[in-house]
């Protein structure tokens, strides 16, 4: 729905892992903003474990981490401050049934 796993699992010699290291982190954007590595989504402990609901729904949204910091560019919150409510809950209970997987799952 939000092509969440596309921009958070890290890629390897034959492309995106999303079949071992799903939301893992570790996929690296380039653009003006300079060089922005995508966090852990998964729901372990380097992933969205400590946040709730609310502070996943204000990331997502609004582009703001729970201590009030932006977030980087390319994340598109403008584009998921539209999703319906219904959507962006099924969103954050996807996250939290990822399996948990450590920051880019021990990839160097």
């Amino acid at each position: 729905m939000a092509h969440c796993i596309e921009c958070h699992s890290p890629m390897g010699p034959q492309g995106s892992m999303t079949d071992t290291h799903t939301g893992a982190g570790r996929f690296e954007f380039h653009g003006p903003w300079g060089t922005v590595i995508s966090p852990n989504i998964s729901s372990g402990e380097d992933g969205v474990a400590e946040y709730s609901d609310e502070d996943l729904k204000a990331m997502i949204t609004q582009g703001l981490r729970p201590d009030g910091e932006r977030m980087s560019p390319p994340m598109p919150y403008a584009n998921y401050a539209k999703m319906a409510e219904e959507d962006l809950d099924a969103v954050i209970a996807y996250l939290r049934q990822l399996p948990p997987l450590p920051d880019g799952a021990g990839l160097e």
